[in-house]
């Protein structure tokens, strides 16, 4: 089955990978535009660092002293995901390493684990939401944060995913995040495109939101692509 992917070059690409795994082709039409900012850790003493994408730490400007190695080996890492896990530790950074499933559950986690007045590095994208922020200030925590990266619009669908989509032959998308999940949409309107017939499965019901008023939208139990394969892998037993 042909199946869309929206996710950002690298991102798409891994994923592209593990859906051949299972049989499907992935078509990969990035509507988001991933730039590092150059922003560079910061200066102070930090009781932890926080993110909530890998992009976060895979963008953050790294120079051999800075920050110093003892730091990296020693900081608390508080993160949402095993990807963003796993960018923290290619990234350098080896202290103990706690793993949400979500920005809620990070956002409780904060707030049990810190005292008000504790001062936490938060590497985060340009555009963003502020839950995790609100939270945080309203635990009465000092944070400081530092955007390594910046996400921008793309400004149209790859030629390849508008021809297949005309044809019909591309039943399926994937979305990951509301935003893109929003951006998507956009585009299939400009493109002339109706995204109704599709079947569009979402990892969380906020990348779903925007799609609600359409007919196919299936959301992942749990928010992991994992989660999503195993949907995939139903629906290719199912069809056979």
């Amino acid at each position: 089955m042909l199946i869309l992917l929206t996710r950002p070059w690298n991102q798409a690409l891994r994923s592209a990978e593990r859906l051949a795994a299972i049989g499907h082709t992935a078509i990969l039409s990035p509507v988001l535009e991933i730039r590092r900012t150059g922003a560079a850790w910061p200066q102070g003493v930090f009781d932890a660092a926080l993110a909530t994408s890998a992009r976060a730490f895979e963008c953050l400007d790294l120079a051999p002293e800075w920050p110093p190695p003892e730091l990296r080996r020693m900081l608390p890492l508080f993160v949402v995901g095993a990807t963003t896990g796993e960018a923290a530790r290619a990234a350098g950074f080896e202290g103990p390493l706690r793993v949400t499933l979500d920005v809620e559950a990070l956002a409780s986690v904060m707030k049990d684990r810190f005292e008000p007045g504790a001062r936490l590095v938060y590497l985060a994208g340009r555009e963003r939401k502020s839950d995790l922020e609100l939270a945080c200030t309203k635990a009465g925590m000092e944070l400081e944060v530092v955007e390594t990266y910046a996400a921008e619009e793309a400004a149209q669908l790859s030629e390849e995913a508008i021809d297949l989509f005309a044809q019909g032959r591309l039943p399926v998308v994937l979305h990951y995040s509301r935003r893109s999940s929003e951006i998507f949409l956009k585009l299939m309107a400009e493109a002339g495109l109706d995204p109704a017939p599709l079947i569009h499965v979402a990892i969380s019901d906020d990348a779903a939101a925007p799609l609600l008023p359409l007919p196919k939208v299936i959301v992942a139990a749990k928010p992991t692509e994992d989660t999503i394969l195993a949907l995939l892998q139903s629906a290719g037993r199912a069809e056979t």
